[in-house]
């Protein structure tokens, strides 16, 4: 299981790179646009933080299969990172995954709210295929059975090391069900991210263990304090 940050602002990113076990990043031309950077020093910034070995997902612009071809070209030239080209599931975006695919590149399909979407892109050479979940559901769609769905279908292939990037996540209740319908990875954002270990009861009993241990060692002590 794989569980990533959606997210371009550092100060999140740091915080959550230090406390939990994300395997990367994963950005937009929206989340890039909303921190107000130029664009490298955001990219930069990122790398920075998570290193060259976690996964940074980046997403190209162009219209044309030509266009998006060399401005993935680019973005490897440009970024010493664990890149991932974020490609959205066009008839273009295909024909440049299968392109780029060739020639090496690590693949995320994106833009995607159908179960057909994602097996097409299996099909051109995608590594990761990242279904909208919360935006499949608010235009009276079903975001987990399309996780669901392509599941079953991508699995026959047993070759099949593709894998179901869920994204658009607005509760803990959606990502859970993707993750059991077939993801074998999610995107958040940090305040899902952190409702992910949430439990009441698990603060109150952490409470309740200090409190008890308090009472028989005296408050604020700890293992370091009496061993």
């Amino acid at each position: 299981m794989e569980y990533l940050l959606d997210t371009a602002d550092l100060n999140e990113i740091r915080e959550i790179n230090a406390y939990f076990p994300i395997t990367g990043v994963t950005t937009n031309p929206s989340i890039i646009a909303k921190e107000k950077k130029d664009y490298k020093e955001a990219i930069n910034g990122i790398i920075e933080i998570i290193g060259t070995e976690k996964m940074l997902h980046v997403q190209v612009l162009g219209m044309t299969a030509d266009v998006i071809v060399k401005e993935a070209k680019l973005l490897k030239e440009t970024f010493k990172a664990n890149l991932f080209i974020k490609i959205p599931v066009s008839a273009e975006g295909l024909k440049a995954m299968g392109i780029l695919k060739k020639e090496g590149f690590n693949i995320t399909a994106t833009g995607i709210l159908t179960s057909q979407q994602i097996v097409m892109a299996v099909q051109a050479g995608a590594d990761y295929m990242a279904p909208y979940v919360n935006r499949a559901d608010n235009i009276n769609g079903d975001g987990v059975r399309v996780v669901e769905e392509a599941y079953k279908i991508i699995s026959r292939d047993k070759n099949n090391k593709a894998k179901i990037l869920g994204a658009s996540f607005k509760n803990v209740k959606q990502v859970h069900d993707a993750i059991l319908a077939g993801a074998e990875a999610v995107t958040v954002g940090t305040d899902v991210l952190k409702q992910l270990i949430y439990h009441p009861y698990t603060d109150w009993s952490i409470d309740k263990f200090n409190s008890d241990w308090g009472k028989a060692y005296g408050n604020g002590k700890t293992l370091l304090d009496i061993l």
